[in-house]
């Protein structure tokens, strides 16, 4: 058996996301759309994304709440979200202006999904 077993349908149903890590002292304001800095900095990502395109927190519940009260592996999974981008755009064609955000650590394109091969 190979690995995809069956692939994706090649119709742009199914998304591929580039995923992204946020330094330490950087988050996501989800109403303003930009990113912000412990310091006060803040990056808008608007330019380097096409219309349509959505930045989500992988682990929403985490990044709504109080980092004091968290441990310190909850505070590292806060720092976890995804760009969805719209269908028919690809992730490779932004990854490298991802990446170049100030307050980005670290970004990769998304898992490629897979159906199991039925016997």
């Amino acid at each position: 058996m190979t690995i995809p077993a069956v692939p994706s349908p090649k119709d742009g149903s199914l998304r591929t996301p580039l995923d992204l890590k946020l330094r330490s002292n950087w988050h996501f304001d989800t109403k303003r759309r930009v990113f912000e800095s412990d310091s006060g900095e803040t990056f808008s990502p608007r330019g380097d994304l096409p219309k349509g395109s959505r930045i989500v927190y992988k682990v929403p519940n985490l990044a709504r709440a109080d980092a004091s009260s968290l441990s310190e592996h909850e505070r590292e999974l806060r720092r976890y979200m995804q760009v969805i981008l719209p269908q028919g755009e690809t992730a490779g064609t932004y990854l490298r202006a991802v990446r170049a955000w100030p307050s980005v650590d670290d970004a990769q394109i998304g898992p490629e999904v897979s159906l199991p091969e039925q016997f």
